[in-house]
């Protein structure tokens, strides 16, 4: 057969297969790089040097074909449609289903007048950039109600059994996962012993966390979101996604980890009953326990250390995502967060770090993601950043950097940092923070990054990274600069993925690009006291307040109830949203 295969009589066979392999294989993983048929041409031709080119005429007629019976559109799965997940839906998985009767929702998508387009990032990140959905087809259904009684559903238990497709015991798991998150720390055993533990589960699964406070008030509105946030990802996708709280106590000084009284009483008093076994306290305390060589534990600057401990306990998670309470999307979980993933699994490494540092305006690229690239390429010099950045003291453990000439490098592999707000480099921004770097050698010389709203997914690796980094040696930055900095500096994969954003201001793409890009080419968005983040001299004037995605602003709010009311937006993340009645 092989003899066969590889006859000259059979080159043309040969020739299909290679663009069959770039149409099925290559293209589907480019949501927003509109693969070119050159492109496709030479690929094909270049497997065909290697017999005879005498059948090239007829290899890139056979292209043009396919491509004509392909087009890009049919071929982009980077989004779902919410009825499908991998393996059935989760209405024919019982495992799955919340009541015997139950029913997900199935989404009611419309073309999106393109005059409603959002002037910043692009919706195809998230799904279908020319589709729109409201809120009725949606969220009415996770609503209270005679037939159907969410308060005595255990979210927890519910999402264990999907997992593990109805064979796993449930009773109890409550506690397993309290004993699990209450262990105290260990580090007798070696990374290579930590990865052997990890890799016994074959299955890649990712964990999302939302980071909350013991006195958030929840709403009827906020249940209902919370139920769908945990219908659309983990029970849609049978486990692949898990979802917890990690709920923060301000009582710095309790003894959460020894007093199992005050802990149930802490768990009632701030958590509803149908998500108690989902939720893990802690406090500062918790935090100065585990990490005892940093010297500060508040939320506002050490967001991610929560974060770590639980990376840690539950190391079968490869990635977790961390979301905010008062972030709001339109459209569909699974589709929003796996879309945005395989973004960012597309990007190729040359020139990530400039692309990271800058917003995509599409309306000043011919709405062209791949001629947005382009532009930056041209920009760039010899000292682009490839591989790990140097820093004094300083052992990088990301993979091995190839050479220069390798533009492919990175292109198919997963981001150990998935981003909603541009990487900028804090250096010379007059940010508040811009002075606190501890344990680094070369002290505020160290290269760094930072990203201004700390929504993020982050893989195990990296967690790890940074959790040995400031338990070992108390190297610590704050928290807006934590994941992005040890990324940087290990050369690990960091993507800030465009997302759509929208301002209520009639300001001209012109003019945002503008406001908001005045910095250095490897770091566009930020520069001399950039609007976008919070100076040592307080706020700077910018149109941030006015927009869809910041972490402030009142805009968001705004739009989430105008999406409630029947308004049909595209995929978005909307941030923050503080009404209490949201």
């Amino acid at each position: 057969m092989l003899k066969l295969w590889f006859a000259q009589d059979c080159e043309p066979l040969w020739c299909l297969s290679a663009i069959f392999f770039h149409v099925h294989t290559i293209r589907p993983h480019q949501p927003l790089l509109d693969a070119s048929l050159d492109f496709t041409i030479q690929t094909a031709y270049l497997m065909l040097s290697h017999t005879r080119r005498g059948y090239a005429t007829g290899c890139f007629a056979l292209a043009l074909t396919i491509l004509i019976l392909f087009p890009t559109d049919r071929l982009n799965r980077a989004s779902y449609h919410p009825t499908q997940a991998p393996g059935n839906s989760v209405a024919q998985d019982t495992a799955c289903q919340i009541w015997t009767d139950w029913v997900a929702p199935a989404i009611s998508h419309h073309h999106l007048d393109q005059s409603k387009r959002p002037i910043l990032g692009d919706a195809a990140v998230f799904g279908k950039a020319d589709q729109c959905s409201s809120s009725r087809s949606r969220l009415d259904v996770y609503m209270h109600s005679q037939h159907h009684n969410f308060t005595k559903v255990k979210w927890g238990q519910l999402q264990h059994r999907c997992a593990s497709g109805g064979h796993g015991p449930t009773e109890g798991y409550l506690n397993n996962v309290r004993e699990i998150w209450q262990q105290p720390p260990k580090f007798t055993s070696t990374e290579e012993e930590d990865e052997r533990n990890h890799h016994s589960n074959q299955r890649e699964r990712t964990a999302i966390v939302l980071r909350t406070w013991d006195n958030y008030q929840y709403t009827e509105a906020r249940l209902v979101w919370l139920r769908a946030l945990i219908s659309e990802t983990s029970l849609h996708s049978h486990g692949h996604f898990q979802v917890f709280f990690l709920v923060n106590i301000k009582d710095g000084n309790m003894q959460l980890e020894e007093d199992t009284v005050a802990y149930e009483q802490l768990l009632q008093q701030s958590v509803p009953m149908e998500f108690r076994d989902m939720a893990l306290l802690y406090n500062e305390r918790t935090l100065r326990k585990w990490y005892p060589k940093v010297e500060e534990h508040r939320a506002q600057d050490q967001m991610y250390q929560a974060l770590q401990i639980f990376s840690h306990q539950f190391a079968q998670f490869d990635f977790i995502w961390q979301l905010e309470m008062d972030l709001r999307v339109t459209g569909h979980m699974y589709d929003t967060l796996t879309s945005a993933t395989a973004f960012a699994v597309d990007q190729p490494r040359r020139n990530l770090w400039s692309r990271n540092g800058r917003f995509y305006l599409p309306e000043l690229f011919d709405y062209s993601y791949q001629k947005f690239a382009i532009s930056v390429d041209s920009e760039q010099s010899s000292s682009e950043v490839w591989g790990p950045v140097h820093t004094t003291d300083f052992t990088p453990k990301g993979p091995p950097v190839r050479t220069k000439e390798d533009s492919t490098w990175g292109v198919g592999e997963q981001a150990d940092l998935i981003s909603f707000m541009p990487l900028i480099d804090p250096i010379g921004t007059d940010w508040i923070y811009e002075d606190s770097v501890q344990g680094f050698a070369d002290g505020l010389a160290t290269p760094r990054r930072a990203s201004f709203v700390s929504m993020t997914r982050s893989s195990r690796s990296l967690l790890r990274l940074v959790h040995q980094a400031q338990r070992e040696r108390g190297q610590w930055v704050v928290s807006e600069a934590t994941l992005e900095t040890f990324a940087l500096l290990h050369g690990l994969k960091a993507v800030f993925v465009p997302h759509p954003v929208s301002f209520t201001s009639n300001i001209t793409a012109q003019e945002l690009d503008e406001a908001i890009h005045r910095g250095p080419q490897h770091s566009k968005a930020g520069g001399k006291s950039p609007s976008l983040l919070y100076t040592k001299h307080g706020y700077v004037d910018g149109p941030w307040p006015a927009s869809s995605y910041w972490w402030s602003g009142n805009d968001a709010g705004k739009i989430w109830h105008a999406y409630l009311q029947g308004e049909c937006l595209p995929p978005m993340f909307l941030h923050p949203v503080k009404d209490e009645n949201s």
